[in-house]
């Protein structure tokens, strides 16, 4: 079930960045090439793309990957956070904070895939979705703090690993940005980093994720920079950051395992 509504959040997550990037507020889905309305049977999340070969039914322009992408990898990400979810023992005992992080954090993979859709096709990110992710991010962290102090097991180790988390994060995207004048990385991958900061919670998580994420960033994107010879290619850093994110958030617990040795 989870699967399945990833599937369709994937399908909405990339019309929305279409919509955003071309200031469309149409009620319906039409084709971008054409305005070919879509009937209801062009928006079968992944079924629809594949019987049309990822082609528009009236113009037969392609329609891209990104919508495959965010559609299959959205559902994927729904069905892995179940399984891996770091507090699953709360989940399955119906505990009312876990349910609500859990709903909080679908929701911020929704704004998520967003961003990493128009980051990957435009380069930028847009600023609403991104002030929507960091209140997403708040949230998400006020409830955990909430639930700690309701279990009495709050201590100030908390606030200052949430503390650290943004220093390593957005701290030092933000300093990359203004000194290099965003030839490095962009404003909007500093702010991105707030609520990924946040949602780990945690400074050594937070430096997993800055590891892991250039390091992914590296391995995929030098081949077609080499391959391109753009020395000063610009790079959509912020699907990296987000696949670092869910990388470290998934193994969480054997990473923390693993720095306690």
């Amino acid at each position: 079930m989870l699967a399945i509504m990833g599937a369709g959040l994937g399908s909405f997550a990339c019309c929305q960045a279409w919509r955003i990037r071309k200031h469309d507020k149409s009620a319906r889905s039409h084709c971008m090439n054409c305005d070919y309305q879509l009937k209801w049977y062009d928006n079968i999340p992944i079924l629809s793309w594949l019987m049309l070969g990822g082609k528009c039914r009236k113009c037969r322009k392609s329609i891209g990957v990104a919508e495959i992408a965010a559609e299959v990898g959205l559902a994927t990400v729904f069905a892995l956070s179940y399984a891996l979810w770091p507090r699953k023992a709360g989940l399955e005992a119906r505990d009312v904070f876990a349910i609500i992080g859990f709903v909080v954090y679908l929701v911020q993979l929704v704004l998520f895939t967003i961003l990493a859709v128009y980051d990957a096709k435009w380069k930028e990110m847009p600023t609403v979705i991104l002030l929507a992710s960091c209140a997403v991010g708040v949230a998400y962290w006020v409830l955990l703090l909430i639930e700690s102090i309701s279990l009495g097991a709050f201590t100030m180790d908390i606030l200052w690993n949430a503390l650290g988390a943004m220093i390593i994060l957005p701290g030092f995207y933000y300093f990359m940005y203004k000194a290099s004048k965003e030839r490095w990385i962009g404003s909007g991958d500093a702010i991105l980093c707030v609520p990924l900061a946040l949602m780990l919670g945690n400074f050594w998580l937070a430096m997993f994720c800055l590891f892991g994420a250039n390091m992914i960033g590296s391995i995929i994107m030098l081949p077609v920079t080499i391959a391109k010879k753009e020395k000063h290619a610009m790079i959509p850093f912020g699907p990296f950051l987000i696949i670092g994110f869910l990388v470290v958030f998934f193994l969480q617990s054997e990473l923390l395992r693993f720095i306690s040795l």
